[in-house]
């Protein structure tokens, strides 16, 4: 993802889980909503954050084996870099 090499694009992508768990302050969650926005790649990568949260919080919870753990970890780590 090339945009995430804008400073506000990786604060997105670094605080997402964070975000969509509730777990930041007001003022941050100001911030990376005025950001997605703006932005049309970090509005989708939030769209489907948001569906994939959803999805796994009514599948109940089920750990995600280490495979599917360290694929997802990996994937993050792409978009962030």
């Amino acid at each position: 993802m090339a945009g995430a090499k804008r400073p506000a694009c990786r604060v997105l992508l670094e605080r997402l889980s964070a975000y969509l768990d509730g777990d930041l302050p007001a003022s941050d969650c100001r911030s990376i909503e005025a950001h997605a926005k703006t932005c049309p790649r970090c509005r989708a990568v939030l769209a489907d954050f948001r569906k994939a949260t959803g999805l796994c919080r009514r599948a109940g919870a089920q750990p995600l084996p280490p495979a599917v753990r360290e694929l997802a970890k990996a994937h993050i780590r792409r978009l962030i870099d």
